[in-house]
């Protein structure tokens, strides 16, 4: 019995946008803020009405609820690396099902065209 050749399961589009995911660095799905705020001690400058402090937070939903965590600011930098990871990972993942729809498009007609149906 002749070995079957393993069916093509993408095209070309989706094996360069498959590479692209593997370029995926760690990341993360939420939104990074910067705000300011007064901290609550009443010794503190802010108290004073000078400059008041810069907090950076993470959002993020579950299900209907928004979970919010404090992002140190030694970390800012690598988190909003992070988010933006995350935001690249969601939009290749929506391109992939573009071209995986589109494959199977393309299979479709072309089964039309070999059965004539």
């Amino acid at each position: 019995m002749p070995i079957m050749a393993r069916p093509r399961m993408t095209h070309q589009e989706g094996w360069r946008i498959l590479r692209e995911i593997r370029r995926i660095k760690p990341f993360i799905q939420a939104s990074l803020s910067i705000t300011k705020k007064r901290c609550g001690n009443p010794k503190c400058r802010c108290a004073q009405g000078v400059p008041i402090h810069e907090t950076g937070v993470l959002t993020w939903k579950e299900g209907q609820r928004t979970r919010t965590l404090y992002v140190p600011v030694e970390l800012r930098e690598e988190v909003a690396k992070w988010v933006e990871e995350g935001k690249r990972l969601k939009a290749l993942m929506a391109q992939m099902s573009e071209a995986q729809r589109l494959f199977l498009v393309k299979k479709r007609i072309a089964r039309r065209r070999n059965t004539g149906s």
